[in-house]
C-alpha cells in the first residue's frame, strides 16, 4: 500500500475531480487494470478507487450499455484508439455508411440522425439539476437531437441559453434560440431569450447590445455554461447564407479568400486552426458576432473543465472541419460516426 494515505479530506476531494474519476475510469475500464493496482498509482486506498468508480458512473463518466456483438470489439477499440490519439475526454461513435458514393459536400441522413440520437442520449444522462446548458443551431444535427430527447426526469433548475442570436428576423427550426427554448420546455428547464442579431456591423454595436439588460442577462448565462452542445458547419455552407440574403457575395468572397475550413457559430477557421475573424490579415472583418466568442472555448475548457459536446459526421467534408475545431481546441467531446473516425485517424 501507498505510504502517504490521503486521509477523509483529501479522499473528499479526489471524489469531486473529475479528471481524477476520468483517469481512474479509463486506466479500470479501457486499460484493465485491478483497483489494487491503481490504488498504487494514485497513492491512495483501494477502497477511494471503488468510490471513484462509482462516482464515475453516478456522474455518466462511465456509461455501461450492452452493443451488439458485430461491433463490440472493432468499434471499442477504434473509439479508444481515436479518443487517445485526438486528445478527447470522450468520444461517442455509432456505426457509419461508407460515404465514398456521396458527393463531398452531401451527408449521409440515417448516419446524422444516428449521431443526434446518440447525442439526445449522452445528453439525458449528463445533465443535472445545477448545469447550465449552452447550445448553437443547426437543421443537420441539433434539430433531430431535441426531437430525439425523451428526458427521464425533470430539471426544474437547470438552465440553458442559446449561445447565438437570431440569423434572421423569422426563426427556422434549426434557430439555436428555438433549440434552447424547446430543450427546456421538455425538461422544465430554465430558458433566456438572447434577444439580439447574430450578425453586427462592428465590435462597438456588438459591445453596446450587450449591455441592453434582456440582452446582458442571457450573455452572462451563457458566459456561466458548464456543458456546451455545437454544430459545426463547412465552409460551401456560405453560399446558402448568401442565396438567404444573411451575407453579400462581397462578404462570402472576402472570406473564401482566406481558404476557410470550418465555420461554428459563424466563427470561421483556417486548416492551421487560426480564427480568420481575429486575423490581422483581415481586419476589419466583414461582420461582428454578438453571441458566445468560439475562440474562448479552448480557454474555458482548460481552465473551467467545462464540457463542450460537437457532433459532426456522415460526410467527407466534416473530417477537415472536425480536424481543425480539435486542433483549435474547441471541443473536449465528439459524437460521430465510426467511418468518420477512421478517416481522422488517416489524417492524423
Amino acid at each position: 500500500m501507498p505510504e502517504n494515505m490521503p486521509g477523509p479530506g483529501s479522499e473528499a476531494r479526489l471524489l469531486t475531480d473529475d479528471h481524477f474519476l476520468r483517469r481512474v475510469a479509463y486506466s479500470y475500464y479501457e486499460d484493465g487494470n485491478s483497483q489494487e493496482s491503481i490504488a498504487d498509482i494514485e497513492c491512495c486506498s483501494r477502497q477511494t478507487i471503488s468510490k471513484a468508480l462509482q462516482k464515475a458512473r453516478d456522474k455518466s463518466i462511465v456509461r455501461i450499455s450492452i452493443v451488439p456483438d458485430l461491433h463490440t470489439g472493432y468499434l471499442r477499440n477504434l473509439q479508444r484508439e481515436v479518443r487517445i490519439r485526438l486528445g478527447l475526454d470522450d468520444l461517442v461513435l455509432i456505426a457509419g455508411q461508407n460515404m465514398n458514393t456521396i458527393p463531398s459536400h452531401s451527408h449521409i441522413d440515417e448516419v446524422t440522425s444516428d449521431i443526434a440520437k446518440a447525442a439526445a442520449d449522452y445528453l439525458d444522462q449528463l445533465l443535472t439539476d445545477s448545469d447550465v446548458l449552452a447550445v448553437s443551431g443547426g437543421q443537420s444535427f441539433m434539430r433531430p437531437l431535441v426531437q430525439y430527447m425523451s428526458p427521464a426526469r425533470v430539471l426544474p433548475h437547470l438552465q440553458i441559453v442559446s449561445t447565438i442570436g437570431f440569423v434572421e428576423a423569422r426563426t427556422s427550426n434549426g434557430d439555436a434560440n428555438l433549440i434552447a427554448h424547446d430543450l427546456a420546455e421538455a425538461y422544465g428547464a430554465n430558458h433566456l431569450w438572447f434577444p439580439c442579431p447574430a450578425f453586427l456591423p462592428n465590435q462597438d454595436m456588438v459591445d453596446n447590445t450587450r449591455k441592453w439588460p434582456i440582452v446582458k442577462d442571457a450573455y452572462e448565462m451563457m458566459m456561466r455554461a458548464n456543458i456546451m452542445v455545437m454544430g459545426l458547419w463547412t465552409p460551401h455552407s456560405n453560399e446558402d447564407m448568401v442565396t438567404r440574403g444573411i451575407l453579400s457575395r462581397e462578404q462570402v468572397d472576402q472570406i473564401a479568400a482566406s481558404r476557410p475550413v470550418m465555420d461554428m457559430n459563424h466563427w470561421v477557421f483556417d486548416a492551421s486552426g487560426k480564427c480568420l475573424n481575429e486575423s490581422s490579415e483581415m481586419q476589419p472583418f466583414p461582420y461582428s458576432l454578438s453571441g458566445l466568442e468560439i475562440p474562448r472555448l479552448k480557454d474555458e475548457i482548460q481552465q473551467r473543465n467545462i464540457k463542450v459536446i460537437m457532433l459532426a459526421g456522415g460526410s467527407p467534408s466534416y473530417v477537415p472541419s472536425i480536424r481543425v475545431a480539435l486542433k483549435a481546441k474547441l471541443a473536449n467531446i465528439l459524437i460521430t460516426d465510426h467511418i468518420t473516425a477512421q478517416l481522422l485517424l488517416l489524417e492524423d
